[in-house]
Protein backbone atom coordinates (compact mmCIF):
# COMPACT_ATOMS: atom_id res chain seq x y z
CA UNK A 1 0.00 0.00 0.00
CA UNK A 2 2.80 2.30 0.86
CA UNK A 3 4.43 1.53 -2.46
CA UNK A 4 1.26 2.51 -4.34
CA UNK A 5 1.10 5.76 -2.42
CA UNK A 6 4.68 6.64 -3.26
CA UNK A 7 4.08 5.83 -6.96
CA UNK A 8 1.05 8.11 -7.00
CA UNK A 9 3.20 10.90 -5.60
CA UNK A 10 5.73 10.35 -8.36
CA UNK A 11 3.01 10.47 -11.00
CA UNK A 12 1.71 13.71 -9.51
CA UNK A 13 5.13 15.24 -9.82
CA UNK A 14 5.40 14.16 -13.45
CA UNK A 15 1.97 15.49 -14.41
CA UNK A 16 2.48 18.85 -12.58
CA UNK A 17 2.76 21.88 -14.88
CA UNK A 18 5.79 24.03 -14.55
CA UNK A 19 5.28 26.96 -12.16
CA UNK A 20 4.48 30.24 -13.79
CA UNK A 21 5.94 33.51 -12.60
CA UNK A 22 3.50 35.41 -10.43
CA UNK A 23 3.26 39.07 -11.27
CA UNK A 24 3.76 41.39 -8.26
CA UNK A 25 0.63 43.44 -7.59
CA UNK A 26 0.83 47.21 -8.08
CA UNK A 27 0.26 48.65 -4.60
CA UNK A 28 1.08 52.24 -5.55
CA UNK A 29 -2.63 52.90 -5.75
CA UNK A 30 -3.17 51.51 -2.27
CA UNK A 31 -0.28 53.08 -0.31
CA UNK A 32 -0.05 56.79 -1.00
CA UNK A 33 2.94 58.87 -0.03
CA UNK A 34 2.27 61.10 3.00
CA UNK A 35 1.07 64.56 2.14
CA UNK A 36 3.26 67.42 3.24
CA UNK A 37 2.23 68.58 6.72
CA UNK A 38 0.82 72.09 6.99
CA UNK A 39 1.43 72.17 10.77
CA UNK A 40 3.38 75.16 11.93
CA UNK A 41 6.86 74.27 13.04
CA UNK A 42 7.52 75.73 16.44
CA UNK A 43 11.14 76.65 16.79
CA UNK A 44 12.86 75.17 19.82
CA UNK A 45 14.08 77.68 22.28
CA UNK A 46 16.32 76.77 25.16
CA UNK A 47 14.58 77.02 28.47
CA UNK A 48 15.56 80.18 30.25
CA UNK A 49 18.09 79.53 32.95
CA UNK A 50 16.91 80.37 36.43
CA UNK A 51 18.18 83.65 37.71
CA UNK A 52 21.22 83.39 39.91
CA UNK A 53 20.38 83.50 43.63
CA UNK A 54 20.88 86.88 45.11
CA UNK A 55 21.05 87.09 48.87
CA UNK A 56 18.83 89.76 50.33
CA UNK A 57 20.66 92.96 50.72
CA UNK A 58 21.74 93.62 54.27
CA UNK A 59 21.87 97.10 55.65
CA UNK A 60 25.25 98.60 55.95
CA UNK A 61 25.88 98.49 59.68
CA UNK A 62 29.64 98.68 59.63
CA UNK A 63 29.68 102.26 60.78
CA UNK A 64 27.13 101.63 63.51
CA UNK A 65 29.02 98.54 64.72
CA UNK A 66 32.24 100.49 64.97
CA UNK A 67 30.43 103.24 66.81
CA UNK A 68 28.90 100.80 69.29
CA UNK A 69 32.18 98.98 69.82
CA UNK A 70 34.17 102.10 70.48
CA UNK A 71 33.07 102.60 74.07
CA UNK A 72 33.50 105.86 75.84
CA UNK A 73 36.77 105.80 77.83
CA UNK A 74 35.09 107.62 80.69
CA UNK A 75 32.30 105.04 80.74
CA UNK A 76 34.83 102.20 80.74
CA UNK A 77 36.65 103.81 83.65
CA UNK A 78 33.41 104.13 85.59
CA UNK A 79 32.58 100.49 84.96
CA UNK A 80 36.04 99.43 86.11
CA UNK A 81 35.68 101.47 89.29
CA UNK A 82 32.27 99.95 89.98
CA UNK A 83 33.65 96.44 89.49
CA UNK A 84 36.58 97.23 91.78
CA UNK A 85 34.27 98.63 94.44
CA UNK A 86 32.09 95.52 94.28
CA UNK A 87 35.16 93.30 94.56
CA UNK A 88 36.50 95.34 97.46
CA UNK A 89 33.22 94.95 99.32
CA UNK A 90 33.34 91.21 98.71
CA UNK A 91 36.91 90.98 100.01
CA UNK A 92 35.97 93.05 103.03
CA UNK A 93 33.11 90.66 103.77
CA UNK A 94 35.45 87.67 103.58
CA UNK A 95 37.97 89.42 105.80
CA UNK A 96 35.36 90.24 108.42
CA UNK A 97 34.11 86.65 108.42
CA UNK A 98 37.63 85.29 108.95
CA UNK A 99 38.28 87.84 111.67
CA UNK A 100 35.03 86.94 113.42
CA UNK A 101 36.06 83.27 113.43
CA UNK A 102 39.34 84.24 115.07
CA UNK A 103 37.55 86.31 117.71
CA UNK A 104 35.22 83.37 118.46
CA UNK A 105 38.23 81.10 118.86
CA UNK A 106 39.83 83.63 121.18
CA UNK A 107 36.71 83.85 123.36
CA UNK A 108 36.80 80.07 123.74
CA UNK A 109 40.52 80.12 124.53
CA UNK A 110 39.92 82.66 127.32
CA UNK A 111 37.63 80.35 129.26
CA UNK A 112 39.00 78.92 132.52
CA UNK A 113 39.08 75.35 131.23
CA UNK A 114 40.61 76.15 127.82
CA UNK A 115 43.20 73.66 126.64
CA UNK A 116 45.96 73.43 124.05
CA UNK A 117 43.47 72.47 121.31
CA UNK A 118 41.58 75.72 121.85
CA UNK A 119 44.78 77.69 121.40
CA UNK A 120 45.65 75.61 118.39
CA UNK A 121 42.32 76.57 116.83
CA UNK A 122 43.11 80.23 117.47
CA UNK A 123 46.53 79.75 115.88
CA UNK A 124 44.95 78.16 112.79
CA UNK A 125 42.56 81.09 112.37
CA UNK A 126 45.41 83.60 112.64
CA UNK A 127 47.53 81.58 110.21
CA UNK A 128 44.73 81.46 107.61
CA UNK A 129 44.15 85.20 107.84
CA UNK A 130 47.87 85.84 107.52
CA UNK A 131 47.93 84.03 104.17
CA UNK A 132 44.68 85.45 102.78
CA UNK A 133 44.82 89.07 103.96
CA UNK A 134 47.30 90.32 101.31
CA UNK A 135 45.03 89.01 98.55
CA UNK A 136 42.10 90.80 100.15
CA UNK A 137 44.09 94.03 100.27
CA UNK A 138 44.91 94.03 104.00
CA UNK A 139 48.69 93.78 104.37
CA UNK A 140 48.58 95.21 107.90
CA UNK A 141 46.23 92.44 109.02
CA UNK A 142 48.57 89.88 107.51
CA UNK A 143 51.48 91.36 109.42
CA UNK A 144 49.53 91.44 112.69
CA UNK A 145 48.42 87.83 112.32
CA UNK A 146 52.00 86.81 111.57
CA UNK A 147 53.07 88.39 114.85
CA UNK A 148 50.16 86.66 116.63
CA UNK A 149 51.20 83.28 115.23
CA UNK A 150 54.73 83.83 116.53
CA UNK A 151 53.29 84.68 119.95
CA UNK A 152 50.93 81.69 120.08
CA UNK A 153 53.74 79.35 119.08
CA UNK A 154 55.34 79.85 122.49
CA UNK A 155 52.21 80.39 124.58
CA UNK A 156 50.57 77.93 126.93
CA UNK A 157 46.89 78.18 127.85
CA UNK A 158 46.28 81.17 130.12
CA UNK A 159 49.47 83.02 129.16
CA UNK A 160 49.93 86.28 127.26
CA UNK A 161 46.22 87.03 127.23
CA UNK A 162 46.66 90.82 127.13
CA UNK A 163 49.14 90.67 124.27
CA UNK A 164 46.97 88.24 122.29
CA UNK A 165 43.99 90.51 122.78
CA UNK A 166 45.98 93.52 121.52
CA UNK A 167 46.77 91.67 118.29
CA UNK A 168 43.14 90.76 117.69
CA UNK A 169 41.89 94.28 118.40
CA UNK A 170 44.56 95.73 116.13
CA UNK A 171 43.31 93.42 113.35
CA UNK A 172 39.79 94.71 113.88
CA UNK A 173 41.02 98.31 113.65
CA UNK A 174 42.92 97.60 110.44
CA UNK A 175 39.87 96.02 108.81
CA UNK A 176 37.69 98.94 109.93
CA UNK A 177 40.05 101.42 108.25
CA UNK A 178 39.76 99.61 104.92
CA UNK A 179 42.07 97.80 102.51
CA UNK A 180 45.44 99.29 101.60
CA UNK A 181 44.60 102.73 102.92
CA UNK A 182 46.82 105.19 104.70
CA UNK A 183 45.13 104.29 107.96
CA UNK A 184 45.89 100.64 107.40
CA UNK A 185 49.55 101.43 106.80
CA UNK A 186 49.70 103.58 109.91
CA UNK A 187 48.35 100.67 111.93
CA UNK A 188 51.08 98.48 110.47
CA UNK A 189 53.75 101.04 111.32
CA UNK A 190 52.62 102.05 114.79
CA UNK A 191 51.00 98.94 116.22
CA UNK A 192 52.72 96.10 114.41
CA UNK A 193 56.21 97.23 115.31
CA UNK A 194 55.30 97.63 118.98
CA UNK A 195 53.59 94.26 119.12
CA UNK A 196 56.38 92.53 117.24
CA UNK A 197 58.91 93.85 119.74
CA UNK A 198 56.88 92.62 122.67
CA UNK A 199 56.38 89.25 121.03
CA UNK A 200 60.10 88.97 120.36
CA UNK A 201 60.77 89.67 124.02
CA UNK A 202 58.25 87.04 125.11
CA UNK A 203 59.65 84.43 122.76
CA UNK A 204 63.20 85.13 123.90
CA UNK A 205 62.18 84.89 127.53
CA UNK A 206 60.35 81.62 126.93
CA UNK A 207 63.32 80.19 125.08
Amino acid sequence: MLGKFLKSLDRGKLNRKPAQAVAAPDISRVIKPPAPSNATIVPHFASPEPDAYHAPATPDVADDAVTDFAADPEEMENQAEEALDALTEEFEGWMRNDLEKMRDAWRIAQKPHANADDYRTLYTCAHNIRGAAPSYGYPAVSRLCGSLCALLGGTRPGENSALINLHIEACRAAVAVGPQGEGSESVADAVCEALEKRVAMKVSAAG
